[in-house]
């Protein structure tokens, strides 16, 4: 669980490591994260300690840890370690879908390595927990409401307090271990590190996947909840604002247009490709056109009169598919950072006096 999820930080949008390195960084930190539960879980045990005491361990073990691995890490692969908000964010259009499986696998695998670690630093036997399934519909309940409330308070941080989004989320892991019995912080991939234990509490395989639709469910309420809270009442009577891209490569302008409208609300700003900066059509009785001018490397990037923007794009589109994945890659992270200053976002919450009039960007 932690949850810098899409409009803060998103693995496509990091522009800070490449995809492998990204992957890595997940996997560590679920990895941690299992190591960190399962050393309280020892420890507790160890010194003979009572099961609430045991679950204090727990709870700030949890909530200490996934603070620290979520402000260190936030910056280098947006922090999911969580299936489930990977999941959520790509229903959102935070994550690409292409990537979803890849980060799935590495979360996976951290968490499973990370419960073989925990292990041998505790001495135990490695080997697949044999107990009988044991799932009902009480545990389903509880998978579901825990990951439901945790994409409200990500969700709910994202819009009002981004900066405060891992602290409020390790202290919601935290609080999840003394109101709910699953001990897994509605994280899939520990769910399925649980299941690789010989410990009384682990769990059988064949109840992973009960547990694990049940979160995933909860965090598909938890995004539908949100697209239905952020939706406006009426349609604007304003015309939406209008974004010009401009590129020496009008191939380029064209990808970060299409970029654009894909994260944009339509009603509020939609963009348009251009090579002199005129104002899109219809919109002569409108606002003002925010020119955005796309610096390839090498190129001089002058102030723009009238106020706007120059973005230098480190990749330039060539035709190859790849590099095509490359560049759009490259635009989604000033695109978002746009869009969430401006309150054009898709989500975003319409009629907040905060977004009515844009600022300038330079």
């Amino acid at each position: 669980m932690t949850g810098a999820l899409p409009s803060t930080t998103t693995p496509s949008g990091t522009g800070r490591l490449n995809r492998p390195r990204r992957l890595a960084v997940e996997a560590l930190g679920c990895g941690l994260l299992v190591v960190a539960l399962e050393g309280a879980h020892h420890g507790a045990e160890h010194l003979g300690v009572s099961a609430t005491d045991g679950r204090l361990f727990m709870s700030l073990a949890a909530g200490v840890v996934l603070a620290c691995l979520t402000l260190v890490l936030q910056p280098l692969s947006g922090a999911h370690f969580n299936p489930a908000l990977t999941f959520a964010d790509a229903l959102e259009d935070g994550t690409p879908w292409r990537d979803v499986p890849r980060y799935v696998l590495a979360q996976l695998g951290g968490g499973l390595v990370g419960r073989l670690v925990a292990h041998l630093m505790c001495g135990e036997p490695l080997l697949i927990a044999t107990r009988a399934p044991s799932a009902s519909s009480a545990q389903f309940l509880t998978e579901l409401v825990a990951t439901f409330g945790l994409l409200v308070v990500v969700r709910g941080c994202v819009r009002s307090r981004p900066s405060a989004t891992p602290l409020v989320v390790a202290g919601y892991a935290a609080a999840t271990v003394w109101f709910t019995d699953s001990r897994s912080l509605a994280n899939p991939a520990l769910i399925l590190a649980r299941a690789v234990s010989t410990r009384a509490s682990a769990l059988h395989a064949m109840d992973v996947e009960s547990f694990v639709a049940a979160q995933m469910l909860g965090a598909t309420l938890a995004v539908l909840l949100f697209r239905w809270l952020m939706m406006p009442a009426e349609k604007p009577a304003h015309r939406p604002w209008c974004v010009v891209f401009q590129c020496s490569r009008p191939t380029v302008a064209e990808q970060a247009v299409t970029v654009f409208n894909g994260l944009s609300a339509q009603d509020r700003a939609r963009a348009r490709a251009t090579v002199d900066g005129a104002a899109c059509d219809g919109d002569a009785n409108g606002p003002p056109p925010l020119v955005v001018r796309l610096v390839l490397a090498g190129e001089d990037a002058p102030p723009l009169a009238g106020g706007g923007a120059s973005w230098r794009v480190p990749v330039s589109e060539d035709g190859t598919p790849d590099e095509v994945q490359r560049l759009r890659a490259s635009l989604r992270e000033p695109i978002q950072r746009l869009l969430r200053e401006r309150g054009w976002s898709r989500l975003h919450a319409v009629g907040d006096a905060a977004h009515e009039a844009p600022r300038h960007t330079t």
